[in-house]
């Protein structure tokens, strides 16, 4: 029976992929005491179909493809945000990771010591616990370098370069196994609960009489450009008993009521630079002035800011409020408008039909993505990830096809546009590349190793699985006791940070899937380059060592 499956798995790769997918979700479903896998149960589910046979995987290009596209479309969501906590948090968050790996570096020679290993299988080990490929693949590489110099035959060279592999891959399972395991000990252990994703402040609509002699006879331009960030959209203007738009030029008299839109704090500020607050409520009549919502889907409006749009003298508009995925943002005159966005836009009823026109208005083409500008992208990235970067002491390292369409998206996502080339992704078709890219990585994963783990676990497993399971936990527990107990770090953005010294996607979208925020997906960016080319050094320096 099992003989059976396994050989109609093996003939059918896409049959097997999609069969792990599904019931990886499955698996993933079931929620024990609030834990619940996530999507990290279809890696556990590949390991177990994998297991079955030799000849039961995927096409090599399928894992890597997902790898791929799931960080791309990370990096290109996250890149705003990862510069400006970087600029925060970075420095940090990078020390850590460079710390976490050269603990992990000590442990695995005492551990290799302890087992009498030798320094090939200790540096696998390592690579393994890790779940690091780029530096195994260079520790090969200077193996077999070092065996041709001592002129072995070609089959001692060989024996000698998988001897990092079989270490390798007994601890490659356990380095993500563990990882989930620590998150999860480490939540019961504190009772750590995540919060979840902010949902924003409430915005809406005010109405204040100018009273503030310091504002009397300035347009609406210069009163606003008096402060930094006011955090707020001035609306309507009813001067003389008459409701229009608030234009820049316009003029404040005494008396006149102005609408300001913004949340709790902004309104407050604006109560104190106009004057007092009234109960009129001139936006609830919409017999001149009326708002319509309308998606961003015209290319000619992406990737500009508002100021730059002149709606007011263009189209008599202005733009009070923008949906962005699912937190509504008070937008400023630098606010970039981005596909997929929803902005209300204030102005006539006859004029409703021309800014459906402006704008695009299209919810088919707020979901399309411009997949030119993506495939330049991963080019792009596919192009850094395989450019050796050179390190001191004549050594090199290369991000690799994760590291280097993650850190080119990354730019990328903070550019947003060049030229006409817009880099964005829309939130929709964010999420559902990521998903695919995602799925594809697990399920080939888990699949192609699950037949050499199972192998080599009969035959020298055990001894490796226990060294590698010290080397995982001891790292990832000491990483989460300094972060949480001492750095003060959040959880989410903890998980985040761990997933990055691993540099394993695997873990970070359980973390994600734990926190529903990007913060995990920030905190792994900003260590992934720390992380990648610390792991090339110490796994250089197990070597040394023995």
């Amino acid at each position: 029976m099992i003989e059976s499956l396994a050989r109609t798995l093996a003939e059918n790769p896409m049959l097997t992929l999609f069969v792990v997918i599904g019931l990886g979700y499955l698996l993933g479903e079931i929620e024990f005491r609030g834990f619940r896998l996530g999507v990290a149960g279809v890696l556990f589910v590949g390991l177990a179909i994998g297991s079955l046979g030799p000849d039961i995987a995927p096409p090599e290009a399928l894992p890597t493809l997902g790898l791929i596209i799931f960080v791309y479309a990370v990096g290109i969501h996250s890149g705003r945000a990862f510069f400006d906590s970087f600029r925060r948090h970075g420095y940090r968050n990078s020390l850590l990771a460079v710390g976490a790996l050269a603990f992990g570096a000590v442990l695995t020679v005492g551990v290799s010591f302890a087992l009498s290993l030798n320094g090939p299988r200790a540096a696998g080990l390592y690579c393994g616990a890790l779940t690091n490929t780029p530096a195994l693949a260079a520790a090969r590489e200077r193996l077999r370098d070092t065996a041709r110099s001592g002129k072995l035959s070609a089959e001692a060279v060989r024996a000698l370069t998988d001897e990092p592999v079989v270490a390798y891959s007994v601890a490659y399972p356990i380095g993500v196994l563990g990882v989930l395991l620590s998150f999860v000990l480490a939540r019961c252990l504190w009772r750590i609960q995540i919060p979840p994703a902010e949902e924003g402040p409430e915005i809406r609509a005010a109405d204040f009489v100018v009273k503030n002699p310091g504002v009397i006879g300035r347009t609406v331009s210069e009163v606003l450009g008096l402060h930094k960030e006011v955090g707020f959209v001035v609306s309507r203007i009813r001067h003389g008993g008459r409701t229009d738009l608030a234009r820049p030029a316009t003029p404040l008299a005494e008396g006149d009521i102005v609408v300001v839109v913004g949340d709790e704090d902004a309104l407050a500020r604006a109560r104190q630079i106009f004057g007092a607050a009234t109960d009129e409520r001139i936006e609830l009549d919409r017999s001149e002035l009326d708002y319509r919502r309308v998606f961003v889907s015209s290319k000619e409006v992406v990737g500009r800011t508002i100021r730059d749009l002149d709606l007011e003298n263009r189209l008599s508009a202005t733009i009070t409020r923008l949906r962005r995925a699912d937190l509504d943002i008070v937008p400023a005159p630098e606010t970039r408008l981005e596909i997929g966005d929803r902005v209300r836009v204030l102005t006539r009823r006859d004029n409703f039909q021309a800014i459906s026109k402006f704008f695009g208005d299209s919810i088919r083409g707020a979901a399309e993505t411009d997949f030119g500008s993506v495939a330049i992208g991963m080019v792009l990235g596919v192009m850094v990830g395989l450019m050796p970067l050179p390190l001191p002491g004549a050594n090199t390292v290369r991000l690799g096809l994760a590291g280097g369409p993650l850190l080119v998206a990354l730019v990328l996502g903070k550019l947003e546009h060049t030229g006409r080339v817009t880099w964005a992704i829309p939130a929709a078709a964010n999420l559902t590349l990521r998903q695919i890219g995602l799925l594809l990585f697990l399920s080939g994963v888990g699949i192609r190793a699950g037949y050499s783990f199972a192998g080599t676990m009969r035959v020298n497993g055990p001894q490796m699985l226990v060294a590698g399971a010290a080397i995982t936990f001891g790292v990832t527990l000491a990483t989460i006791v300094v972060g949480h107990l001492w750095l003060k770090m959040p959880f989410d953005s903890l998980m985040g940070v761990v997933s990055g010294i691993q540099t394993q996607p695997a873990c970070l979208a359980y973390a994600t899937d734990q926190a529903r925020s990007d913060e995990p997906n920030l905190a792994y960016a900003s260590v992934y380059p720390a992380a990648t080319i610390a792991k090339k050094k110490t796994t250089d320096a197990v070597f040394m060592w023995h």
